[in-house]
C-alpha cells in the first residue's frame, strides 16, 4: 500500500494513482461497459476520460460502438437509446398523487375529528340529563278547574304556567257537556308537533275529567290540548280544546 510521511511524522495512505495503467490494469473500461462499476468509480473514470479524451480515441469506442449498433440492426433487435425510464415511484404523477392522498387524508381526518367531537358534547349532554333528569321536584302544587271551548281556534279557554318554577298541576276540564264517559286529551305543542297523548280518561261524578303535570317537563311556548270523547264504537270524537302557555 502506497503510503506518505506528513509533517507530524506519521503514515498517511494515498489513493492509487488513476492513470490509463491503472485503469487497464483494472479494466474499468470494459466494467464500465457491462455496468458494474460502482457509481463513484464510474463517476472518477467518466472525468479522467473528459480530461483525457484521446485515449477513447486510441481504444476506438466510437467505431466499436457504431459496429454493435449496425450489428443489432441486421440482427432485427430494436435499439432503445432512450435515457432509461425512473421507476414509477419517482414520476411527477406520483408524486401529484401521493399529494392529493395526503390532502384527503389531511381533510377527512379533521372532519372525523369535529364528528368525535361533536359526539363527545352530545354524550356529556346525554349523560348529564340522565344523571339529573328532565324535571325538577316540583315545590308547590295547585287544581284549577277549566271550561274547555266548543270549537278549535277559539283561544278563550287557556291556562299560563311558569316552567321555570316546578309546580305539579292539576287540571279539572269540564266535560259535563259530553255524553261520552271515556276520554283521551292529546296535547301537541304548537308549530312543533306531538307532546303527550293521554288515553282511557274517565269522567268523575262532577263531569270533570282530569290531568296532572309537573310544569317543569315542559318547554317554553304554546301547548294545544284536544280532548276527545272515546264512545263505545266508532272514532274518538273531538269535543273540547284548550291552550296551555308555557313561559
Amino acid at each position: 500500500m502506497n503510503a506518505q510521511t506528513s509533517s507530524t511524522g506519521t503514515m498517511e495512505p494515498t489513493l492509487p494513482r488513476f492513470d490509463r495503467k491503472f485503469i487497464e490494469a483494472h479494466q474499468l473500461i470494459e466494467r464500465y461497459l457491462e455496468n458494474k462499476l460502482p457509481l463513484k468509480g464510474a463517476r472518477e473514470l467518466e472525468h479522467w476520460c473528459r480530461a483525457h479524451p484521446e485515449y477513447l480515441e486510441e481504444l476506438n469506442l466510437g467505431e466499436r460502438a457504431a459496429a454493435s449498433l449496425k450489428l443489432l440492426e441486421a440482427s432485427g433487435q430494436p435499439v432503445d437509446l432512450r435515457e432509461p425510464q425512473p421507476p414509477w415511484w419517482r414520476t411527477i404523477y406520483f408524486l401529484i398523487g401521493l399529494g392529493f392522498l395526503t390532502l384527503v387524508s389531511f381533510v377527512a381526518f379533521w372532519a372525523m375529528l369535529g364528528k368525535y367531537e361533536y359526539l363527545t358534547s352530545k354524550l356529556e349532554d346525554a349523560r348529564a340529563a340522565a344523571a339529573h333528569g328532565t324535571m325538577s321536584a316540583p315545590v308547590s302544587q295547585r287544581s284549577l278547574a277549566l271550561a274547555p271551548d266548543h270549537a278549535p281556534g277559539i283561544g278563550a279557554a287557556r291556562v299560563t304556567v311558569n316552567h321555570g318554577a316546578a309546580e305539579l298541576v292539576e287540571l279539572r276540564i269540564d266535560m259535563s257537556y259530553s255524553k261520552n264517559t271515556q276520554f283521551r286529551v292529546a296535547i301537541d305543542k304548537r308549530d312543533q308537533g306531538r307532546a303527550l297523548l293521554i288515553s282511557n280518561l274517565l269522567k268523575d261524578s262532577n263531569g270533570d275529567v282530569k290531568i296532572a303535570f309537573n310544569t317543569s317537563a315542559l318547554a317554553a311556548g304554546l301547548y294545544d290540548v284536544r280532548v276527545e270523547g272515546l264512545p263505545p264504537r266508532g272514532a274518538p270524537i273531538e269535543e273540547g280544546w284548550l291552550v296551555v302557555d308555557a313561559h
